[in-house]
This record gives structure tokens, C-alpha cells and sequence, in this order.
């Protein structure tokens, strides 16, 4: 039983991880309307059969602890990991260079490839 509940805690913990958001700039935080804020997906999921996960922005590493990263506005090129299945496992990688505008979210969002295997594309989409 103890076991059990060390196991489902440790779960809990990088699900909940996987959702904060990386400052992607230099400073003091700034406010979200200074900011665009791009969402993808947590590395560690329970079942999702589609994971879109930011590896890097800028050429700076985004470990699994974030989910979405916070930007200035402007051009910024990002590498996305495109996991399907539960497995983690990377299917396909997507090197994205974007303009962002600020106080936007954007969400990113697959065009998958026949038998949905692997992303046949990865484009941003602001909500």
C-alpha cells in the first residue's frame, strides 16, 4: 500500500511539473501582456496518443519541467518533438522560426502523416 501511494505521489509531481511555464528571456518576470506565452505539451503524460513538446527556444534547452515558454516579442525559432503513442518516444522533429506578438498565447497544433505515426507538420495557432 505505501508503495502504492510513493508511486501515484511521484505521478502527481511531474504532471504537475510539466505544466509551469519557461522564461525564454533575460530579467525580471513581465507582466503577461508584455509577453507571448506558447503551449505545448508535458513530456510526461498519462495516455495522451499526441504530444507536441518544446525541446528548445533559441537555441536554449527546455527541460520536461515545462509544458508552455514565455517570449519577447519578436522572432524566435523553436524545436518542437512531436510524441505519439504513451511511450514518450519522439516520432518526428520540427524546427519552427516564428514572430510572436505580445500579450498573445499560442497553442501549437500537428498535421498528422497517413496511419498518425508521426507529425507530418507543426505550425502555431493563436487562441
Amino acid at each position: 500500500m505505501r508503495r502504492a501511494r510513493v508511486a501515484v505521489s511521484a505521478m502527481l509531481l511531474l504532471a504537475a511539473a510539466g505544466c509551469a511555464t519557461f522564461q525564454a528571456y533575460d530579467g525580471e518576470h513581465r507582466a503577461s501582456s508584455e509577453v507571448a506565452v506558447i503551449s505545448g505539451d508535458a513530456k510526461f503524460r498519462a495516455s495522451m496518443p499526441l504530444a507536441l513538446v518544446i525541446r528548445s527556444v533559441d537555441g536554449h534547452t527546455v527541460d520536461a519541467r515545462y509544458s508552455s515558454v514565455a517570449l519577447l516579442p519578436g522572432k524566435h525559432s523553436l524545436l518542437i518533438d512531436c510524441q505519439v503513442g504513451g511511450s514518450g518516444a519522439t516520432a518526428s522533429r520540427h524546427e519552427l522560426n516564428v514572430e510572436v506578438e505580445p500579450g498573445v498565447h499560442y497553442r501549437l497544433q500537428a498535421d498528422m502523416r497517413p496511419g498518425n505515426r508521426s507529425c507530418e507538420r507543426v505550425a502555431l495557432e493563436s487562441s
